[in-house]
């Protein structure tokens, strides 16, 4: 499968501004989450991918921000890339995050590459906002067509034993961010002590919402 590359300067979006011929199939946040890690972060010599990250430690004054899910790169040639994922399974939900961007400020703080995940079809490449990517995620048939399309929006993962692509969009444009706090480095480790002692972490709030059929 492709990599993205690192610190790739932001390309033109009118290369990427095409609206999808196709009607979004409906995946839970964590069916979404799983083919990201499986189709961008499958090393785990060099990745590192929390999910449901809470940003710092403790209870005191208010409950520390959430992020859907992080990537971080343990190679020092990357520039220790960090990538935040914010995933919408449905139109209001997006629509809703729009009307508060500070929500994601704390998620832009921590990255260098902010992205959205979505199913395919889902939104128009023109909605999502300058400082943000897009990845989406939907079935794929074996037949010339369908990969055709697929392939003509950007960077495209197979993973084939599941009829499932991952493609990026929208490339995100590379941010020099500084540094994590030690609240966010503690908030991290104790993400992966829980994963190694089998305490999976809570599904995403999205995943709670109703969806009609």
């Amino acid at each position: 499968m492709a990599a993205l590359a690192t610190g790739n300067p932001e390309p033109s979006r009118a290369l990427y501004d095409v609206k999808a011929d196709v009607v979004p199939v409906q995946f839970s946040s964590t069916v979404l989450l799983d083919v990201v890690e499986v189709c961008l972060h499958r090393s785990a010599s060099e990745w590192i991918f929390l999910r449901e990250l809470r940003v710092g430690t403790g209870f005191r004054g208010s409950a520390a921000q959430r992020l859907d899910a992080f990537a971080l790169n343990c190679l020092p040639h990357t520039s220790m890339r960090r990538v935040c994922y914010e995933v919408k399974t449905s139109r209001a939900d997006f629509l809703c995050e729009m009307k508060q961007p500070l929500k994601r400020r704390i998620g832009l703080r921590y990255s260098n590459e902010f992205y959205f995940v979505t199913p395919a079809g889902l939104l128009n490449t023109s909605e999502v906002p300058i400082e943000c990517g897009l990845v989406e995620v939907g079935p794929f048939a074996q037949d010339e067509c369908s990969i055709k399309h697929v392939e003509s929006g950007g960077l495209v993962h197979f993973e084939p034993n599941h009829g499932i692509y991952c493609r990026v969009t929208v490339p995100a444009p590379w941010r020099e961010t500084p540094g994590p706090t030690w609240q966010f480095v503690a908030g991290m480790l104790r993400n992966q002590q829980k994963a190694f002692q089998g305490r999976p972490p809570k599904p995403p709030n999205q995943q709670r919402l109703p969806f009609a059929d």
